[in-house]
């Protein structure tokens, strides 16, 4: 061991440049890590070399007899593995190369995990949103030969369904002497129509009714104790025109007698709501549901909410059960609002009045009608807005005095007709209606505590002050958006304001107000506030759409429900069930497939409360001393639904009107074209929360 290591010694003395190290690997890949070191690397390479040859040749030299002239060494295989081995280490554009190829697989992974995750949320939304109705509306626009005809098909059914509703009880059917809002419409008739006589089917059925002929200006004076006329004049101007056309054919004259006179009035009411109503929600949605660029799914939107809005059960039970034409009225303001949206406001005006013209129920919109339509003189504002205030003024008064012309030839005729239009002397309310007074008074009797007249008074600044939110909101609004307008901005007179978009709730707003809080209330005052919320549930794919539908099928159940008394006592308790089920059924709601909120839990609370009582009344008769048990609890329970869905829809305009940029400038919207980029209500919100 000593000699050899003495050895190595000598060895390292006599051939110094053979013992230097070499570089290990993990220094030549540090040499080669960077551009810089690729020359040091290089140079590496080329030393090895040489010392490998040097080397080689010493030991040739000194040891013949091991290396023959000629013969590779082991030493210059191990160098040219040595050079093999650094020639295949990569370079820093492999090393690029390399990263780009692994960034570019892990984006397109990234994009196919998004993509598998937007084909999964499409098809839950899908599924969520999917119905029969439109399953229906789907296959009606594939077909060829339907597909041009789709409204027409769905009006027949509309149509069909309501006819079929209309073959059960009406309104005081053998409930004399009386009997009930049937025979009420059948008296008008002969009252309006007192000149034609000689027709046995405007003779009324009993002794009250009189057979002399009646002027117009003692309309509002005839057989009070009976069924006096207590309705606008435009009612009796319908019901002199139903006269005209009974008298027009002398068939008629046989309707009572044949047992055919409940088949004519039921048609008078299904063709009266053909030509106001049908005709005027079709328009409305042909112009709020068309927004898809895809023609097919655009018409099978159109066709769903056109559905959704005419199979609405709490307006066919009333029309077509009890009997009575709200249609007419309720389609008179839908036109109305029409013409709102194309810019055509003084004839939207004129439309309106004529709605208060038939029933003095539609005073109920007035509020959000006035502050639109005031909203949008303050938004066009100098000349422009002045003369649209004038305009309006003088069409409003105009139509005014044309429908009340034949009650103007005193002030005491003309007073008359004021007094039984709004008979403030019946009470505060009648009947069980699900309101805040009548629930109010199962805990407090105000009738017994507090007289008439201030209970009026009350509810006067009841309702005022819970319409001030929504009807100050549209104003603040139009107002602030007026003074954003650019000075220089084009004349938009033409077009419909911004807040167009806040229409259909604040007729909700406005409508549920009146019917929570005013004076005189029926039960069959719902409609009014259930007709622009069921409006709203066509914009279900869009916004805040979804919210909207989920409380537009609460509260249109729990209206049906509300009028469960009335109903059952005109003996529609079938057409109550199937129709309820079918609407439900149709659009394809389920409370218990809704997405977790406070509606969902709300709606599972309140529809197992409905299913008790439905339950409890049939199986159970209430206790003696307290007959209107079930009343009662249903109208409780129905009007705290409707105040808790007043208070969500008031939560709703603000976010509208946020999205306008109305409300304290904080909203990001510039309110100019709201309209023209979307007519469909919660679009505007849907914007600001993208945003």
């Amino acid at each position: 061991m000593t000699s050899y290591a003495g050895s190595t010694a000598s060895r390292r003395r006599d051939h110094p440049h053979a013992f230097q190290r070499f570089p290990t690997p993990t220094e030549w890949n540090a040499a080669g890590s960077t551009a810089a070191d690729a020359r040091d690397l290089l140079h590496l390479r080329a030393r090895k070399s040489s010392l490998a040859s040097h080397h080689s040749h010493d030991s040739r030299s000194r040891h013949p007899h091991h290396h023959p002239q000629g013969a590779p060494t082991a030493w210059d295989s191990a160098s040219e593995s040595g050079l093999s081995v650094l020639s295949a280490l990569p370079t820093r554009e492999d090393r690029e190369r390399r990263a780009a190829r692994k960034a570019a697989r892990r984006a397109q992974r990234e994009r196919d995990a998004e993509q598998a995750q937007n084909r999964h949320d499409a098809a839950r939304a899908a599924d969520a949103t999917d119905s029969p109705l439109r399953r229906a509306a789907r296959w009606l626009v594939e077909q060829p030969a339907l597909a041009r005809y789709s409204v027409v098909v769905c009006v027949a059914v509309v149509v069909l369904v309501k006819w079929c509703t209309g073959l059960g009880g009406y309104s005081g059917l053998a409930q004399p002497p009386l009997r009930g809002d049937f025979e009420a419409q059948r008296h008008w008739i002969a009252l309006t129509s007192s000149s034609l006589s000689h027709l046995p089917f405007l003779h009324a059925p009993s002794a009250p009714s009189s057979s002399a002929s009646i002027p117009p200006s003692r309309w509002y004076y005839h057989d009070l104790a009976y069924w006096g006329l207590d309705y606008p004049p435009l009612t009796a101007y319908h019901s002199l025109l139903l006269g005209l056309v009974a008298a027009w054919d002398a068939h008629m004259a046989a309707l009572e007698r044949d047992g055919a006179m409940k088949n004519w009035m039921r048609a008078t009411v299904v063709a009266g709501d053909a030509l106001v109503w049908v005709s005027a929600v079709a328009v409305y949605c042909a112009r709020n549901f068309r927004a898809s660029t895809k023609a097919d799914k655009s018409q099978r939107r159109m066709l769903v909410a056109l559905m959704t809005v005419l199979l609405q059960p709490a307006l066919i039970l009333i029309d077509s059960g009890h009997f009575q034409y709200n249609s007419i009225m309720l389609g008179l303001t839908l036109w109305s609002v029409n013409c709102f949206q194309a810019g055509r406001d003084v004839l939207g005006g004129v439309l309106f009045m004529l709605s208060l013209g038939f029933k003095q129920m539609a005073l109920y919109y007035a509020p959000a009608v006035f502050a639109y339509l005031l909203g949008k003189c303050f938004w066009l504002g100098g000349r422009e807005g002045t003369s649209l205030f004038i305009n309006l003024a003088l069409a409003v008064t105009a139509t005014f005095l044309a429908l009340f012309a034949p009650f103007l030839t005193s002030l005491s005729t003309f007073g008359q007709a004021l007094h039984r239009i709004f008979p403030f002397a019946r009470g505060l309310f009648e009947d069980k209606v699900a309101n805040v007074w009548c629930a109010l008074n199962v805990v407090v009797k105000l009738r017994d505590l507090v007289p008439t007249s201030t209970l009026a008074k009350l509810a006067l600044v009841a309702t005022g002050t819970a319409l001030v939110p929504s009807v100050g909101a549209v104003l603040w609004v139009s107002y602030r958006l007026g003074r954003e307008r650019a000075s220089g901005s084009a004349a938009v007179g033409g077009a419909a304001a911004p807040t167009i978009v806040l229409v259909p709730h604040a007729l909700f707003l406005s409508a549920m107000a009146f019917f929570l809080l005013s004076f005189q209330v029926h039960e069959k005052s719902i409609l009014l506030p259930l007709m622009p919320l069921t409006l709203l549930m066509g914009a279900r794919e869009v916004g805040y759409g979804r919210m909207d539908w989920e409380w537009g099928a609460l509260v249109n159940n729990v209206a049906v429900f509300s009028m469960w008394p009335l109903l059952q006592r005109d003996g529609v308790v079938t057409q109550y069930l199937a129709l309820t089920a079918l609407w439900n059924y149709a659009i394809g709601y389920n409370p218990l497939k809704l997405r977790a909120s406070f509606v969902k839990y709300l709606s599972c609370t309140t529809y197992a409360l409905i299913l008790a009582v439905h339950s409890l009344e049939a199986l159970a008769p209430p206790p003696a001393h307290l007959p209107d048990l079930y009343p009662v609890v249903n109208l409780s329970l129905s009007a705290g639904v409707f105040g808790l869905a007043w208070l969500w829809a008031g939560k709703r305009l603000l976010q509208e009107a946020w999205a306008l940029g109305g409300v304290g400038g904080f909203g990001e919207g510039d309110g100019t074209g709201a309209v023209g980029r979307s007519g469909v209500p919660g679009a505007a919100s849907a914007r600001a929360k993208d945003r």
